[in-house]
């Protein structure tokens, strides 16, 4: 009798894709002072392209005092998600961006959105977060974001400029952890109080153009054409403007007492 030889083939199992993989992954924040807008800036490019309907997530950004919502995006690469927005929950810090339809996500370039969150009004934050997606490793990226730190000066509004003598005659009360700021009008020294003294820094620069100590709104800063190098403060927005002889420049005020 002739007996057919049997073969054990066994199971032939799929092969394994291996996950792709992000190529830039990095996360910078803007401000550490306690309860102001944070400007996030985020870059991102992927080992494979990302098409419409598909979204990545940044986790970890806990802490913030923005509640659940929608978050604005900004930037040259904010027209790829969905609404120019993300998805934001609070509780997780999780921040989705969904791509748009008719858009991809690409690879071989870096894409740039920026978004604001408010940061906490105390708190050491977090120093990692991490990035995903469906198909992709996760990426942790590291620093220190949405750390609370409470602002060191109690600098007072450009209204309330003193001469040196009057300065010197006080005594006010710092804030905790902070110290007392003052301009003086006659010598254009700081004038710092430590709780218990005052501690000068003058002025060795010779002076050109002029600090305005009596401040007008934005728009009658804007249509002046002061001396060079005159610093006004606007009544109305707080910011400092610095005129060139030719341009203002605006230093913008982000601080939320």
């Amino acid at each position: 009798m002739f007996v057919l030889p049997t073969f054990n083939f066994g199971v032939v199992a799929s092969p394994t894709v291996p996950p792709e993989t992000f190529d830039t992954a990095t996360l910078t924040d803007g401000t550490n002072l306690a309860s102001g807008s944070n400007i996030f800036t985020f870059t991102v490019q992927p080992s494979a392209s990302i098409s419409a309907g598909s979204s990545i997530t940044l986790s970890g950004l806990t802490g913030s005092a923005t509640g659940d919502g929608s978050v604005s995006l900004s930037g040259a690469g904010a027209s790829i998600f969905s609404g120019s927005a993300g998805s934001w929950t609070q509780s997780t810090g999780t921040l989705v961006l969904t791509v748009d339809s008719g858009k991809t996500l690409p690879t071989g370039s870096d894409t740039v959105v920026t978004f604001t969150l408010t940061n906490p009004s105390s708190g050491s934050g977090v120093t990692s977060v991490n990035l995903s997606s469906t198909g992709f490793t996760t990426a942790s990226i590291s620093g220190l974001f949405l750390e609370a730190q409470a602002n060191q000066y109690n600098i007072p509004d450009s209204t309330d400029q003193q001469t040196e003598a009057t300065i010197l005659a006080l005594s006010p009360n710092n804030p905790a952890g902070q110290v007392t700021v003052k301009f003086g009008s006659d010598t254009y020294d700081l004038y710092v109080w430590d709780g218990s003294a005052w501690y000068i820094y003058n002025n060795d620069f010779n002076q050109i153009g002029q600090f305005v100590e009596t401040t007008n709104t934005e728009a009658t800063i804007l249509a002046s054409t002061p001396e060079a190098y005159t610093i006004e403060q606007a009544s109305d927005t707080d910011d400092l403007y610095v005129y060139d002889g030719s341009v203002w420049y605006i230093y913008s005020n982000d601080y939320t007492p």
